[in-house]
């Protein structure tokens, strides 16, 4: 049993490897191509990127337990991405993770919860999904404003 472990972790390692690698990789070529904002180079904030540019940041670092103690979830997840940075997008389960960290949720939630919250941050123009999953601020895209649903 053991050395299956340690067979999986090997491969894991080298398909971790592979993986940063190509994020530097897309990344250059995201800046060759000027795909960014007009304030410099969009970086692909992965962890490779991340660790790259010497800008990592755990959720333990973002947020501290109670930080969104009494609000609501759509406040906490604006003040998370805020912390999180320009342009650092973060995926619905880190969010909730900082839900859970920061109390604005009591308990972890669900898939059911995680797609409610999806459906709450797509209804909210703060809000811009930029990849499947994954979610930053409106603020960092512009041209992308949402157009508010008609209120019957």
């Amino acid at each position: 049993m053991s050395d299956i472990n340690q067979a999986k972790k090997l491969l894991l390692a080298d398909y971790e490897r592979e993986r940063d690698e190509l994020t530097l990789v897309i990344a250059k070529l995201r800046r060759d191509l000027r795909m960014d904002s007009e304030d410099g180079p969009a970086d692909v904030e992965t962890p490779a990127v991340q660790a790259a540019n010497g800008s990592a940041s755990k959720l333990e670092d973002v947020v501290k337990p109670g930080d969104f103690y009494g609000m609501s979830q759509i406040g906490a997840v604006k003040a998370f991405l805020e912390r999180r940075g320009k342009r650092n997008t973060a995926s619905l389960q880190e969010i909730a993770q900082a839900l859970l960290r920061g109390k604005a949720t009591e308990a972890a939630m669900d898939d059911k919860d995680i797609r409610n919250l999806s459906s709450n941050l797509s209804k909210n123009a703060d809000f811009q999904s930029i990849a499947k999953g994954r979610w930053g601020l409106s603020e960092w895209y512009p041209g992308t404003e949402k157009t508010p649903l008609p209120i019957p």
